[in-house]
Protein backbone atom coordinates (compact mmCIF):
# COMPACT_ATOMS: atom_id res chain seq x y z
CA UNK A 1 0.00 0.00 0.00
CA UNK A 2 1.21 3.62 -1.01
CA UNK A 3 1.99 6.32 1.67
CA UNK A 4 -1.13 7.98 0.11
CA UNK A 5 -3.83 5.42 -0.06
CA UNK A 6 -2.62 4.42 3.97
CA UNK A 7 -2.94 8.01 5.08
CA UNK A 8 -6.20 8.14 3.26
CA UNK A 9 -7.48 4.81 5.07
CA UNK A 10 -6.32 6.18 8.52
CA UNK A 11 -8.57 9.52 7.73
CA UNK A 12 -11.35 7.22 6.61
CA UNK A 13 -11.24 5.03 9.96
CA UNK A 14 -10.36 8.28 12.18
CA UNK A 15 -13.71 10.09 10.77
CA UNK A 16 -15.85 7.38 11.08
CA UNK A 17 -15.80 6.70 6.94
CA UNK A 18 -16.02 2.94 5.70
CA UNK A 19 -12.41 2.27 5.37
CA UNK A 20 -10.61 1.53 1.85
CA UNK A 21 -10.05 -1.99 0.54
CA UNK A 22 -6.96 -1.92 -1.49
CA UNK A 23 -5.21 -4.35 -4.10
CA UNK A 24 -3.25 -2.31 -5.93
CA UNK A 25 -0.06 -0.30 -5.13
CA UNK A 26 -0.73 2.86 -7.60
CA UNK A 27 -0.23 6.46 -7.53
CA UNK A 28 -2.65 6.67 -10.27
CA UNK A 29 -5.69 5.26 -8.34
CA UNK A 30 -4.26 7.42 -5.36
CA UNK A 31 -4.69 10.21 -7.79
CA UNK A 32 -8.16 9.20 -8.94
CA UNK A 33 -9.73 8.46 -5.33
CA UNK A 34 -8.38 11.86 -3.60
CA UNK A 35 -9.67 13.90 -6.72
CA UNK A 36 -13.52 13.34 -6.21
CA UNK A 37 -15.87 12.74 -3.13
CA UNK A 38 -16.79 9.12 -2.38
CA UNK A 39 -20.38 7.05 -2.51
CA UNK A 40 -19.82 3.98 -1.20
CA UNK A 41 -21.70 0.76 -1.56
CA UNK A 42 -22.12 -1.89 0.52
CA UNK A 43 -22.31 -5.23 -0.82
CA UNK A 44 -23.52 -6.86 2.09
CA UNK A 45 -26.67 -5.70 1.32
CA UNK A 46 -29.20 -8.24 0.76
CA UNK A 47 -29.89 -8.58 -3.19
CA UNK A 48 -33.74 -8.86 -4.57
CA UNK A 49 -34.70 -11.90 -6.69
CA UNK A 50 -35.99 -10.34 -9.58
CA UNK A 51 -38.39 -12.35 -11.48
CA UNK A 52 -39.24 -11.89 -15.43
CA UNK A 53 -42.64 -10.44 -16.91
CA UNK A 54 -41.87 -10.47 -20.55
CA UNK A 55 -39.45 -11.50 -23.23
CA UNK A 56 -37.77 -10.56 -26.28
CA UNK A 57 -36.50 -12.26 -29.33
CA UNK A 58 -39.23 -14.48 -29.94
CA UNK A 59 -38.79 -16.59 -33.00
CA UNK A 60 -40.89 -16.58 -36.38
CA UNK A 61 -39.74 -18.59 -39.70
CA UNK A 62 -35.96 -18.24 -40.15
CA UNK A 63 -35.33 -15.70 -37.52
CA UNK A 64 -33.73 -16.85 -34.40
CA UNK A 65 -32.01 -15.23 -31.43
CA UNK A 66 -28.03 -17.38 -31.03
CA UNK A 67 -26.02 -15.43 -28.63
CA UNK A 68 -28.01 -11.55 -27.92
CA UNK A 69 -25.16 -9.57 -27.16
CA UNK A 70 -26.04 -6.03 -27.27
CA UNK A 71 -29.71 -3.34 -27.40
CA UNK A 72 -30.67 0.01 -28.02
CA UNK A 73 -34.50 1.06 -28.87
CA UNK A 74 -35.47 3.28 -31.94
CA UNK A 75 -38.92 4.26 -31.59
CA UNK A 76 -41.45 1.60 -30.35
CA UNK A 77 -38.38 -1.41 -31.87
CA UNK A 78 -35.46 -2.79 -29.87
CA UNK A 79 -32.82 -3.81 -31.82
CA UNK A 80 -30.64 -6.86 -30.84
CA UNK A 81 -26.64 -7.40 -31.98
CA UNK A 82 -26.34 -11.06 -32.40
CA UNK A 83 -22.79 -12.82 -32.22
CA UNK A 84 -24.01 -15.72 -33.62
CA UNK A 85 -25.50 -14.75 -36.39
CA UNK A 86 -23.68 -11.45 -37.19
CA UNK A 87 -26.76 -9.90 -37.52
CA UNK A 88 -28.80 -7.00 -36.22
CA UNK A 89 -32.52 -8.45 -35.36
CA UNK A 90 -35.65 -6.03 -34.99
CA UNK A 91 -38.24 -6.70 -32.70
CA UNK A 92 -41.91 -4.90 -32.41
CA UNK A 93 -43.88 -4.34 -29.31
CA UNK A 94 -45.46 -8.30 -29.17
CA UNK A 95 -41.52 -9.68 -28.29
CA UNK A 96 -41.43 -11.14 -31.83
CA UNK A 97 -38.00 -11.06 -34.31
CA UNK A 98 -39.57 -9.60 -36.84
CA UNK A 99 -36.50 -8.08 -39.07
CA UNK A 100 -32.81 -9.22 -39.74
CA UNK A 101 -30.52 -7.08 -40.42
CA UNK A 102 -27.20 -7.42 -42.08
CA UNK A 103 -25.21 -10.80 -42.11
CA UNK A 104 -21.60 -12.07 -42.02
CA UNK A 105 -19.14 -10.13 -44.60
CA UNK A 106 -16.68 -7.53 -44.50
CA UNK A 107 -18.51 -5.08 -46.81
CA UNK A 108 -21.22 -2.34 -46.06
CA UNK A 109 -23.69 -3.01 -44.02
CA UNK A 110 -22.31 -6.49 -43.25
CA UNK A 111 -20.44 -7.34 -39.66
CA UNK A 112 -17.65 -10.08 -38.46
CA UNK A 113 -17.47 -10.13 -34.64
CA UNK A 114 -20.66 -8.43 -34.17
CA UNK A 115 -19.99 -6.83 -30.55
CA UNK A 116 -21.90 -3.54 -29.69
CA UNK A 117 -24.30 -1.19 -31.38
CA UNK A 118 -25.03 2.40 -30.14
CA UNK A 119 -27.44 4.90 -30.61
CA UNK A 120 -26.98 8.69 -30.11
CA UNK A 121 -30.04 9.45 -31.18
CA UNK A 122 -29.16 10.19 -35.03
CA UNK A 123 -27.11 7.21 -36.56
CA UNK A 124 -26.49 3.75 -35.34
CA UNK A 125 -22.66 3.16 -34.59
CA UNK A 126 -21.79 -0.55 -35.23
CA UNK A 127 -18.66 -2.11 -33.55
CA UNK A 128 -17.53 -5.19 -35.13
CA UNK A 129 -13.96 -6.70 -35.95
CA UNK A 130 -11.37 -4.04 -36.95
CA UNK A 131 -13.84 -0.81 -37.58
CA UNK A 132 -16.79 1.19 -36.83
CA UNK A 133 -19.54 1.58 -39.31
CA UNK A 134 -22.00 4.31 -39.06
CA UNK A 135 -25.65 3.76 -40.16
CA UNK A 136 -28.95 5.77 -40.52
CA UNK A 137 -31.85 5.24 -38.17
CA UNK A 138 -33.17 2.55 -40.58
CA UNK A 139 -30.17 1.27 -40.98
CA UNK A 140 -28.67 2.38 -44.06
CA UNK A 141 -24.92 2.20 -44.60
CA UNK A 142 -23.26 5.95 -43.77
CA UNK A 143 -19.63 5.67 -43.27
CA UNK A 144 -16.81 3.58 -42.02
CA UNK A 145 -13.45 4.23 -40.40
CA UNK A 146 -11.03 1.82 -38.98
CA UNK A 147 -11.00 0.82 -34.99
CA UNK A 148 -9.23 -2.09 -34.09
CA UNK A 149 -9.53 -1.96 -30.22
CA UNK A 150 -11.86 -3.78 -27.48
CA UNK A 151 -15.36 -3.04 -27.84
CA UNK A 152 -16.44 -2.79 -23.92
CA UNK A 153 -15.05 0.97 -23.81
CA UNK A 154 -16.72 1.80 -26.40
CA UNK A 155 -19.69 4.30 -26.16
CA UNK A 156 -21.61 7.47 -28.26
CA UNK A 157 -23.07 10.55 -27.01
CA UNK A 158 -24.82 13.20 -29.43
CA UNK A 159 -21.59 14.63 -29.96
CA UNK A 160 -18.74 12.44 -29.31
CA UNK A 161 -18.03 8.59 -28.60
CA UNK A 162 -15.21 7.14 -26.10
CA UNK A 163 -12.77 4.20 -27.87
CA UNK A 164 -9.43 3.05 -26.68
CA UNK A 165 -6.55 5.05 -26.97
CA UNK A 166 -4.69 3.32 -29.78
CA UNK A 167 -1.59 4.10 -28.32
CA UNK A 168 -0.10 5.96 -25.34
CA UNK A 169 -0.50 6.71 -21.39
CA UNK A 170 -4.46 6.71 -21.52
CA UNK A 171 -6.38 3.80 -22.07
CA UNK A 172 -10.09 5.99 -22.76
CA UNK A 173 -9.57 8.40 -26.05
CA UNK A 174 -12.03 10.31 -27.35
CA UNK A 175 -13.38 10.72 -30.62
CA UNK A 176 -15.83 13.05 -33.07
CA UNK A 177 -19.40 11.56 -33.97
CA UNK A 178 -19.20 13.81 -37.06
CA UNK A 179 -17.37 13.05 -40.52
CA UNK A 180 -14.34 13.06 -40.21
CA UNK A 181 -14.65 11.37 -36.91
CA UNK A 182 -11.41 13.33 -35.88
CA UNK A 183 -10.01 12.60 -32.64
CA UNK A 184 -10.28 14.95 -29.65
CA UNK A 185 -6.88 15.48 -28.35
CA UNK A 186 -7.84 17.54 -25.08
CA UNK A 187 -9.88 14.37 -23.57
CA UNK A 188 -8.22 11.33 -22.27
CA UNK A 189 -9.08 9.29 -19.41
CA UNK A 190 -8.12 5.89 -17.23
CA UNK A 191 -4.24 6.48 -16.97
CA UNK A 192 -2.41 3.18 -17.73
CA UNK A 193 -2.36 1.41 -14.53
CA UNK A 194 1.26 -1.09 -15.37
CA UNK A 195 0.40 -2.87 -12.00
CA UNK A 196 3.43 -5.88 -11.69
CA UNK A 197 2.16 -9.14 -12.41
CA UNK A 198 -1.35 -8.13 -13.12
CA UNK A 199 -1.87 -7.01 -16.84
CA UNK A 200 -5.56 -7.30 -16.94
CA UNK A 201 -5.71 -5.06 -15.04
CA UNK A 202 -6.04 -2.19 -17.93
CA UNK A 203 -8.75 -3.79 -18.92
CA UNK A 204 -11.62 -1.20 -18.70
CA UNK A 205 -15.00 -0.47 -19.41
CA UNK A 206 -17.03 2.77 -20.26
CA UNK A 207 -20.71 4.15 -20.55
CA UNK A 208 -22.22 7.54 -21.39
CA UNK A 209 -25.43 9.01 -20.83
CA UNK A 210 -28.22 9.32 -23.40
CA UNK A 211 -27.73 13.35 -23.08
CA UNK A 212 -24.20 12.80 -23.30
CA UNK A 213 -24.15 14.59 -19.57
CA UNK A 214 -22.53 11.86 -17.43
CA UNK A 215 -19.34 9.62 -18.03
CA UNK A 216 -19.18 6.29 -16.13
CA UNK A 217 -15.55 4.64 -16.06
CA UNK A 218 -14.17 1.49 -14.46
CA UNK A 219 -10.74 -0.46 -14.26
CA UNK A 220 -12.81 -3.87 -14.68
CA UNK A 221 -10.57 -5.49 -12.04
CA UNK A 222 -11.43 -3.27 -9.64
CA UNK A 223 -14.28 -2.16 -7.34
CA UNK A 224 -14.02 1.61 -8.18
CA UNK A 225 -16.30 3.52 -10.79
CA UNK A 226 -15.72 6.66 -11.54
CA UNK A 227 -18.32 9.23 -12.49
CA UNK A 228 -17.47 12.51 -15.30
CA UNK A 229 -19.87 15.67 -16.09
CA UNK A 230 -20.40 17.32 -19.35
CA UNK A 231 -17.34 18.71 -18.58
CA UNK A 232 -15.24 15.93 -18.17
CA UNK A 233 -14.51 17.04 -14.77
CA UNK A 234 -14.68 13.80 -12.13
CA UNK A 235 -17.26 14.15 -10.22
CA UNK A 236 -17.73 11.46 -7.96
CA UNK A 237 -16.23 7.72 -7.46
CA UNK A 238 -18.56 5.18 -6.38
CA UNK A 239 -16.73 2.63 -4.43
CA UNK A 240 -17.63 -1.00 -3.79
CA UNK A 241 -17.12 -2.24 -0.08
CA UNK A 242 -18.14 -5.39 1.78
CA UNK A 243 -17.48 -9.06 2.33
CA UNK A 244 -17.14 -9.27 -1.34
CA UNK A 245 -14.90 -6.50 -2.13
CA UNK A 246 -12.55 -8.34 0.91
CA UNK A 247 -12.64 -11.53 -0.50
CA UNK A 248 -12.20 -10.54 -4.25
CA UNK A 249 -8.80 -12.04 -5.06
CA UNK A 250 -7.36 -9.71 -8.34
CA UNK A 251 -5.80 -12.20 -9.79
CA UNK A 252 -6.04 -15.54 -11.35
CA UNK A 253 -4.16 -17.50 -8.87
CA UNK A 254 -5.34 -17.30 -5.31
CA UNK A 255 -2.59 -15.60 -3.03
CA UNK A 256 -0.76 -14.36 -5.50
CA UNK A 257 1.13 -15.13 -8.48
CA UNK A 258 4.09 -18.25 -7.52
CA UNK A 259 7.71 -17.62 -8.27
CA UNK A 260 8.43 -18.96 -11.80
CA UNK A 261 4.69 -18.76 -13.19
CA UNK A 262 3.14 -17.34 -16.11
CA UNK A 263 1.54 -14.27 -15.23
CA UNK A 264 -2.19 -14.98 -15.10
CA UNK A 265 -5.43 -13.15 -16.35
CA UNK A 266 -6.60 -10.66 -13.66
CA UNK A 267 -10.45 -11.46 -12.66
CA UNK A 268 -13.05 -8.94 -12.92
CA UNK A 269 -14.99 -7.63 -10.35
CA UNK A 270 -17.17 -5.28 -12.44
CA UNK A 271 -18.61 -6.58 -16.04
CA UNK A 272 -20.68 -4.26 -16.87
CA UNK A 273 -21.96 -0.97 -16.71
CA UNK A 274 -24.70 0.93 -18.63
CA UNK A 275 -26.66 4.79 -18.29
CA UNK A 276 -30.58 3.33 -18.89
CA UNK A 277 -31.80 6.90 -18.89
CA UNK A 278 -30.17 10.37 -17.59
CA UNK A 279 -30.56 9.55 -13.72
CA UNK A 280 -30.26 5.35 -13.79
CA UNK A 281 -26.79 3.85 -14.03
CA UNK A 282 -26.63 -0.29 -13.42
CA UNK A 283 -23.63 -1.95 -12.70
CA UNK A 284 -22.85 -5.56 -12.74
CA UNK A 285 -20.24 -6.61 -9.66
CA UNK A 286 -19.29 -10.03 -9.53
CA UNK A 287 -22.73 -11.72 -9.29
CA UNK A 288 -25.22 -9.25 -8.50
CA UNK A 289 -26.35 -6.03 -10.30
CA UNK A 290 -26.45 -2.69 -8.68
CA UNK A 291 -29.08 0.09 -10.04
CA UNK A 292 -27.39 3.61 -8.76
CA UNK A 293 -29.49 6.63 -8.77
CA UNK A 294 -27.56 9.56 -9.91
CA UNK A 295 -30.15 12.73 -9.65
CA UNK A 296 -27.85 15.54 -9.44
CA UNK A 297 -25.13 14.57 -6.83
CA UNK A 298 -27.41 13.40 -4.11
CA UNK A 299 -26.26 9.29 -4.90
CA UNK A 300 -28.17 6.48 -3.36
CA UNK A 301 -28.08 2.86 -4.40
CA UNK A 302 -31.84 2.41 -5.76
CA UNK A 303 -32.06 -1.59 -6.24
CA UNK A 304 -29.59 -4.51 -5.69
CA UNK A 305 -30.88 -7.36 -7.65
CA UNK A 306 -30.52 -10.77 -9.23
CA UNK A 307 -32.32 -11.41 -12.40
CA UNK A 308 -34.14 -14.58 -12.76
CA UNK A 309 -35.57 -15.86 -16.24
CA UNK A 310 -39.90 -15.98 -16.09
CA UNK A 311 -41.21 -18.84 -13.91
CA UNK A 312 -38.06 -19.79 -13.00
CA UNK A 313 -38.86 -20.66 -9.24
CA UNK A 314 -37.23 -24.23 -9.39
CA UNK A 315 -34.25 -23.28 -11.35
CA UNK A 316 -32.79 -21.13 -9.14
CA UNK A 317 -30.81 -19.59 -12.49
CA UNK A 318 -29.40 -16.39 -12.81
CA UNK A 319 -29.45 -14.48 -15.79
CA UNK A 320 -25.55 -13.28 -16.14
CA UNK A 321 -26.48 -9.22 -17.70
CA UNK A 322 -24.12 -8.51 -20.66
CA UNK A 323 -26.14 -5.28 -21.48
CA UNK A 324 -29.03 -3.32 -19.74
CA UNK A 325 -32.01 -1.45 -21.95
CA UNK A 326 -34.91 0.27 -20.17
CA UNK A 327 -37.93 0.91 -22.62
CA UNK A 328 -41.47 1.45 -22.00
CA UNK A 329 -41.39 0.29 -18.59
CA UNK A 330 -39.23 -2.42 -18.39
CA UNK A 331 -35.63 -3.01 -18.17
CA UNK A 332 -34.50 -5.64 -20.42
CA UNK A 333 -31.53 -7.77 -20.00
CA UNK A 334 -29.50 -9.10 -22.56
CA UNK A 335 -27.16 -12.05 -21.70
CA UNK A 336 -25.10 -14.24 -24.52
CA UNK A 337 -25.86 -17.16 -22.81
CA UNK A 338 -29.92 -16.78 -23.32
CA UNK A 339 -31.99 -17.31 -26.08
CA UNK A 340 -34.26 -14.47 -24.83
CA UNK A 341 -33.91 -11.13 -23.62
CA UNK A 342 -35.55 -10.97 -20.48
CA UNK A 343 -38.02 -7.67 -19.07
CA UNK A 344 -38.68 -6.99 -15.61
CA UNK A 345 -41.30 -4.29 -14.04
CA UNK A 346 -39.37 -0.59 -13.75
CA UNK A 347 -41.04 1.49 -11.46
CA UNK A 348 -38.06 2.74 -8.90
Amino acid sequence: MGVLSLLLTLAACQSGETPLTRFEDSPIIDSLLTSAPHFVVNTDVEAERWIASTRLGIPTDSLILGRPQNMIAIGDSIYISDRQSEAIFAVGTDGYLSRKIGGPGEGPGEFTNLWKIQYNGLHVFVYNQGRIQILTEDFDYVDTFPHFIGWRKFAVSPDYMLLECPEGDWLICTRSTSPPYTWIESRKFLPVLNLPDREGEDNHIAAISPEGDRIALAYMGLPYIFIYDDQFRHLRTIRFEGENVRNFEPVGIPGGVPAGAVKPGTFSFITTIKFINSRHLVVRALTANYIFDLSENDYELARKAIFRPINDMEERKNVVAQDFLLHRGYLYVASQWEDYIYGYDFDL
